[in-house]
């Protein structure tokens, strides 16, 4: 009997809901968890439901008090694949948001992808091949990674970070923080960011550090979604709309602030002086913390055009 024959048609793309994974990357005392129940909070707002924290560290507990959630802890062995059992088991339309903190014990906690190896390296049926004895935690890892990449719940993964250096040359150049991960993980999330020591929820989009730069994740489709300064509910809320394909009620203000901020400061405050009142209070965060050091910069870039006498 013959094989039916598949067809791969053309469909519409309409504002269905997208698939949405957040990384949040940097060491002890950044804020990665109180970010991470942020965000979700605000996401709670527009899809509704429970948050769920898939807690591998048991420190989430700490916020219990000051945020609503349902706490899960995940105990060891830290195989990727348990991360994905316990991901698709809370993937349902009546959670809001999946934390996982933290992500990077499935590369180095006890049971994970390191010491598995390691434990494979000390089994007979390998003989001590360090090729063979990836065998089974790269298996798991791969149905990790496909796994995470069709959950339609959005997902929030925190990253502990240690500070790199490398040799170039004669001299040790620091890189900056990087994540506790692999990175076919890392990269393949839609959003990450760098939160340094004391940053009190205040993260890095950009960085002259090149270990730092090559971890951040800023894509277009969600820019406007994010605003300078401490990570909030408001960026929860704009993340779950475009996740939820809910259209952005202040698009066309946005829009339009975007363009005036491309003009100077003077050009953003004609903008912002015909904006409705009742759209203000919304776009305040974007405003503060997007436009107005966008057009600060136009300005600045403009004056020292002028006085160099080069012309734009």
């Amino acid at each position: 009997m013959n094989a039916p024959v598949r067809k791969f048609e053309a469909v519409p793309m309409d504002d269905a809901p997208e698939p949405l994974s957040i990384g949040l990357i940097g060491p002890p005392g950044g804020g990665k968890t109180k970010s991470a129940l942020r965000i979700a909070d605000g996401m709670a707002r527009v899809r509704g439901g429970d948050v769920v924290v898939l807690d591998t560290e048991r420190r989430a507990r700490k916020y219990r008090q000051s945020h609503s959630f349902k706490w899960v802890p995940i105990e060891p062995p830290f195989k990727s694949e348990h991360f994905i059992e316990a991901i698709r088991e809370w993937d349902r339309p009546d959670v809001a948001a999946i934390i996982v903190d933290s992500m990077s014990d499935e590369h180095e906690g006890e049971g994970g992808h390191l010491a598995w190896h390691d434990e494979e390296m000390a089994n007979k049926s390998t003989g001590g091949n360090a090729w063979a004895a990836w065998s089974k935690p790269s298996a798991s890892r791969r149905k990790f990674k496909t796994g995470f990449l069709r959950v339609m719940t959005p997902l929030i993964f925190t990253f502990r970070a240690r500070e790199k250096t490398i040799q170039v040359g004669k001299e040790i150049k620091n890189i900056g923080f990087v994540p506790v991960a692999p990175i076919e993980i890392v990269h393949n999330l839609d959003l990450t960011c760098i939160l340094p020591p004391n940053a009190n929820g205040k993260p890095v989009w950009k960085s002259d550090k090149m270990g730092e730069e090559f971890f951040i994740k800023n894509p277009d489709y969600l820019r406007h979604c994010i605003t300078a300064g401490q990570i909030d509910e408001a960026m929860g809320e704009a993340l779950a709309r475009w996740a939820s394909g809910t259209p952005d009620p202040h698009a066309a203000d946005r829009a339009a602030g975007l363009a005036a901020a491309g003009k100077g400061v003077a050009a953003l405050k004609s903008w912002w002086d015909i904006v409705p009142k009742a759209a203000r209070k919304a776009l305040a965060p974007y405003l503060d913390g997007t436009l107005k050091p966008m057009a600060a910069e136009v300005d600045a870039r403009m004056a020292g055009s002028a006085a160099t006498g080069d012309v734009e």
